[in-house]
């Protein structure tokens, strides 16, 4: 059919779904077939831009932008702050690659605490409850095969206390909700 531009009558597409230096970097790409030094910094701010680029990719069908942008936020560091986030677009964009390094990162305990405070879990567990189950399993999995600490008993009791009271009123929902949709 006929473009969207010639329907609006200015020429002019509107694009409200997409910040605008993610945009910048979208059409960097589109031209030079290279990600821009916005993405390929080690900031924060480079890896919300990669991470938006993923989803950007799917929506626009560029085939050749997810698996770069892919690769280069498996390269970046990850934070407390930004590792559930890139979890649920891992997840949502088939990104197994990421994901897998999301949960390395999770399950490495050093941030679990961290991770757990940031208001991304419930976000997490609203979207993707099967990511979650996957985040779990991978903590659990990581302290079995830690040699056992006594100073750390008191830790791993606290952390199953916590999964339980996340988990059971999740699980009820996610009942609830097939049962009475």
């Amino acid at each position: 059919g006929p473009a969207k531009e010639k329907a609006t009558g200015g020429g002019h597409i509107r694009i409200c779904d997409m910040h605008p230096d993610t945009f910048e970097a979208l059409l960097h790409y589109i031209y030079t077939d290279s990600l821009p030094a916005t993405v390929t910094n080690a900031r924060e701010e480079a890896a919300v831009i990669a991470r938006d680029l993923i989803v950007a990719a799917d929506r626009y069908n560029l085939k050749d932008l997810k698996p770069v942008t892919e690769n280069k936020l498996c390269k970046h560091s990850f934070s407390a702050s930004t590792v559930l986030p890139m979890l649920l677009v891992a997840e949502h964009h088939q990104c197994w690659k990421l994901k897998d390094k999301c949960l390395v990162f999770i399950a490495a305990g050093r941030n679990t605490r961290a991770i757990m405070a940031t208001d991304d879990v419930e976000h997490l567990a609203r979207r993707c409850p099967s990511a979650v189950k996957e985040v779990l399993t991978k903590i659990l999995d990581a302290r079995e095969a830690t040699p056992s600490n006594p100073l750390m008993v008191s830790v791993d009791v606290s952390f199953y206390i916590y999964a339980l009271i996340f988990m059971v009123p999740l699980g009820l929902c996610v009942l609830l909700h097939v049962l009475f949709p």
